[in-house]
């Protein structure tokens, strides 16, 4: 069985430099630079929300340098319960140079038939607008 990732694809209210509550969470995280994934981005409200699809969501490569840092992320992004709103799953993030990391996400956990779907797949410029 190959080993977990230590690296965390981000692409809402946890990269850097968008000011949330998650900012103080990512803060002590080494950044690794921009990269995407594929998937489909929603606006949610309050914060985006990914879904697996064929689209491109533009982010951030975090290092998660502990299992109580990824514990901590878990809860704020509510992936508990019996009801979670997201679940961490594992992706392939590819950079800018082309390298490509395997890398946790948070994809949202309920419908999104509701939401405005970001097609350009990026929160910062869709936040910015």
């Amino acid at each position: 069985m190959a080993a977990e990732p230590d690296l965390l694809f981000v692409y809402g209210t946890l990269r850097p430099g968008l000011s949330s509550e998650g900012s103080r969470l990512v803060r002590d995280l080494e950044s690794l630079g921009e990269a995407t994934v594929r998937g489909v981005l929603y606006d949610l409200g309050d914060y985006p929300g990914m879904v697996v699809g064929d689209g491109l969501v533009h982010g951030d490569v975090l290092r998660v340098k502990s299992m109580e840092q990824l514990a901590a992320l878990d809860t704020y992004e509510e992936c508990d319960g019996p009801a979670p709103l997201f679940h961490r799953i594992v992706t392939t993030a590819r950079s800018r140079d082309g390298s490509e990391c395997m890398a946790w996400v948070y994809v949202y956990a309920r419908e999104v038939a509701d939401a405005t779907r970001i097609d350009h797949g990026d929160y910062a410029a869709w936040r910015s607008r």
